[in-house]
Formats: structure tokens, sequence, C-alpha cells
């Protein structure tokens, strides 16, 4: 079989990356007409249909994904070998996509970005401030900061510190609704988060054993600083991280339970293996792991 065509496979990428041909035109500055017909050309060379168009999404067939996988890193490598020549030597260059949980990223990621920012002028940033999960492989995003591990493959990941996680609420409530034991949380007292549905299932450690507690809430907020908000004006307790609260348990604003723990949870970042040797994918890794070990 003769090699593919360069352009196509490139394009064909590109619509994996940004999720439609429209999108993929507008980011290769061509007509939608000129990215579909350089597909259709590659799903005939290779004799295999890559992609399931349907009326309100793109789907990769199977053997769309495994062609995907194979080509993304040549396709990465052939455009970083050209940014490397044209750097010659010089700072890292290109756009750098990134996701990053809301509370961390708009406590801790964010400010560190405006550092990195300043140390590369020659990356630009997006970032994603979300509590959703994304897909970052389907997404096209080049970097992820995450409170789990990944469990896909074509993905590397490393683990950094731990955030403690605690169970608070400010004086008043507490001397208005006092907790006894675990399952006095379960009723009319707490605040949740929501992202694709309300987190009703908190796993709690009280006298050292583990309790599952199924939370009736007082209020279902969708992000994590509502909660925070709403906690400190003496709705309700809710779980937040240390990265929020620290001042407010310091000054007593906010005070947490003593008898009843959760779990820490890892920050982890996730970067997809195709990319792992670019420049600017190798720069933010190693400036976001000092940030946050």
């Amino acid at each position: 079989m003769n090699a593919p065509n360069l352009q196509n496979v490139a394009t064909f990428i590109k619509v994996v990356e940004v999720g439609g041909f429209a999108a993929a035109a507008r980011e290769l500055g061509v007509t939608q007409s000129t990215v579909s017909r350089r597909v259709a050309e590659l799903e005939r060379h290779l004799n295999r249909k890559l992609l399931e168009r349907t009326t309100r999404r793109l789907l990769l067939t199977e053997a769309g994904a495994t062609y995907c996988e194979t080509v993304r890193t040549l396709i990465s490598g052939l455009a970083e070998a050209d940014v490397n020549l044209s750097d010659s030597g010089s700072d890292p260059q290109g756009l750098i996509r990134i996701t990053t949980p809301l509370g961390l990223g708009r406590a801790v990621v964010l400010p560190g970005l405006a550092r990195f920012a300043a140390l590369h002028p020659r990356i630009r940033l997006e970032v994603d401030l979300s509590d959703r999960y994304i897909d970052i492989l389907q997404e096209g995003y080049d970097f992820a900061v995450r409170f789990a591990e990944p469990h896909a493959s074509g993905l590397e990941a490393k683990s950094v510190r731990s955030v403690e996680r605690i169970i608070c609420a400010s004086p008043e409530f507490w001397r208005a609704n006092p907790i006894e034991r675990a399952t006095d949380l379960q009723n009319d007292r707490c605040l949740v988060q929501r992202t694709y549905a309300p987190l009703l299932n908190w796993s709690v450690i009280e006298c050292g054993s583990e309790i599952c507690l199924h939370i009736r809430p007082r209020m279902v907020l969708s992000e994590i600083y509502s909660i925070y908000d709403m906690t400190r004006a003496g709705m309700g307790a809710a779980i937040l991280p240390d990265f929020l609260v620290a001042d407010d348990l310091k000054s007593g604003r906010l005070v947490g339970l003593q008898n009843i723990s959760l779990t820490p949870r890892r920050i982890v970042l996730v970067w997809p293996t195709h990319k792992a040797q670019l420049r600017r994918v190798v720069a933010i890794r190693e400036f976001l792991l000092k940030l946050l070990t």
C-alpha cells in the first residue's frame, strides 16, 4: 500500500480533536467541503470507515480510533519538528490547552499560569475551568490537572500532593446544629455539589471506621465557590478542600469537624502520551510539578 497523503491524515486528526468538520475547517483555514474531501480520500485509501457522521455528533469507528491513536503521535512529532527548527533552540512556543477543576484552578493553577506565561511569552494558553470530566484525547487537550488517575489508554500521569477535604461550617451553624455522630449529617444539614448529578453519598471516617452517608441536602449547587460562599454564610455544612478554607479555619470564620474526616485526594497531572515530548508540554509539566508538589 502506498503511503497516505499526510495532509489528509492531519485533517482527519484535526476533525477528531475539535469534534467536527466545520470546526476543523475553521482551525485549518479551509472550506468544510475540503475537510470532507480529505477525510473521504483517506478512507478510500485505507479502505476503512474512520468516522460515523450523524445529525448531532461525530463518532470514531473502531478502525478510526485505532488509526487515530497510531498516527496522532507521528503527526504531532512532525509538527513539533517544524516548531523546533523554527525556534532555533529558543523558548518553546505554540498553544497549550489545559483543563483543571474550578476550585483548584482559580485558587492555585491560574495564579501559577500567570507566572508561567511571563517565563514563556511565546506560549499561548487556553484554560478550561470546569468540574465536568473532559476526555482530553477526544477533545484535543494537551494537559489536565485532576483528582483521579486516568484509566484510558494513551495517557500518562504523575501524582503530586494530597488535598485534605474538611467537613466544615460556620460556628453559628454548628451551635444551632450540633453533630454528635456522622449520621447526624444526613438530613437537611449539608450543601452538596452537582456535576452530572448531586454528590449525595459521602464516605467518611469516624472512630477509625469508614461509614457511607446518604445525604439529604439542604442545598445543591453547581460549583465549589458557590458552596464555599454559602458555607461561610451559615447555610449548612460542606466538604471543602484545604486550599480554599485554610485561612477561614485559622481565623475561625469556619470550623471543621474534628472527629469525622475524609480520605485525602491526590492531585494528578495528566497528558496524552503522543504529546509527552512536545517542548511546550514538557515546559508546562515541569512548571506544574514544582507548583503543585
